[in-house]
């Protein structure tokens, strides 16, 4: 069944979950209109991925005034909730919107559309679960994967801007690892920046990779000092990151937004897991090697290995 009038989306907070959506996002577009809301980041991260976007407010008040002018301009009442919060639904319910979700947070009887309870499994299932809730049959399977990012009808003066802007912060064509040293948050109380990542710089380097890290807003200091001596490119967007991975020979990272984002554009890579589960989070691509998790690190060797693996295939 086609979407009757089109869909509206409130998109994932963080950076690793929106891109854990693509593939629900973009079976859904398929089927029909799509427009998102989601945080200001978002906005040129799906459009490379070929999906409209709008940044969605803070505020109780603003956001429900979003809602309802953004529901008038597509035609529709009908929004996917990726997010699971009771919040979430409260603002859509207030603006007159039909909202689709998880029954989760008590927001139960807040929903027009039950998806049941959330089934726990891999985030990018657990949204595909949500699509075919709204009507849009998506295959998640490993076995079918394909990159996600950037998008079949993706804005090719956007990534054409972007290669420039990655290209412009190398400098030259030289082979590069990309490492994420820092994951920027921590789970359960534990970090999730694997303490051996400063260890890794010779490893690179013998093997005649340069080493470039590119830090978010805020993040330049924390990165320097977790890989001591990774040349620092800064002032690269989500989209520039996303073609500055496509691009690499490798791609280190932790459970992190910026491992599924290189992972999502068919980055080689290793992600390095330890308090998480990566069961549930990890980078959705066969060509990433995950090691630990569930509250275990990998030691150095196995890093190692893995890394040598990567760069010896074709």
């Amino acid at each position: 069944m086609a979407l009757a009038t089109g869909l509206l989306v409130r998109l994932p907070n963080y950076v690793g979950d929106a891109v854990c959506a693509l593939p629900a996002l973009q079976a859904l577009a398929t089927r029909g209109a799509l427009l998102a809301l989601g945080p200001s980041w978002a906005v040129p991260l799906l459009a490379a991925a070929g999906l409209a976007a709008r940044p969605y407010p803070r505020g109780l008040r603003a956001r429900v005034g979003v809602l309802r002018a953004t529901a008038q301009d597509a035609g529709t009442r009908r929004i996917l909730l990726l997010t699971h919060s009771f919040s979430s639904a409260l603002e859509a319910r207030l603006a007159g919107l039909a909202p689709i979700g998880f029954a989760k947070d008590g927001r139960r009887l807040l929903l027009a559309r039950s998806a049941g309870r959330l089934p726990g499994g891999h985030l990018v299932e657990d949204y595909a679960h949500l699509a075919r809730v709204a009507d849009a049959p998506v295959d998640v399977s490993m076995a079918a994967w394909t990159p996600t990012w950037p998008g079949p009808r993706a804005d090719n003066v956007r990534i054409d801007a972007a290669h420039a802007r990655a290209q412009a912060a190398l400098g030259d064509a030289r082979p590069y690892a990309l490492l994420v040293p820092r994951a920027g948050g921590g789970h359960g109380g534990a970090t999730k920046d694997w303490p051996s990542m400063a260890r890794l710089m010779p490893v690179l380097w013998a093997a005649g990779l340069r080493v470039v890290m590119a830090p978010g807003p805020g993040e330049a200091a924390a990165f320097a000092t977790a890989a001591p001596g990774a040349e620092t490119l800064g002032g690269l967007d989500l989209v520039a990151l996303g073609v500055l991975a496509a691009k690499a020979r490798v791609v280190i990272a932790p459970d992190c937004g910026p491992g599924h984002l290189a992972a999502a554009a068919g980055a080689r890579g290793v992600a390095i897991f330890g308090p998480t589960d990566p069961a549930r989070s990890r980078p959705w691509s066969p060509r990433v090697e995950v090691l630990g998790g569930g509250g275990a690190w990998p030691t150095e060797s196995d890093v190692h290995a893995a890394i040598a693996r990567l760069l010896a295939s074709p």
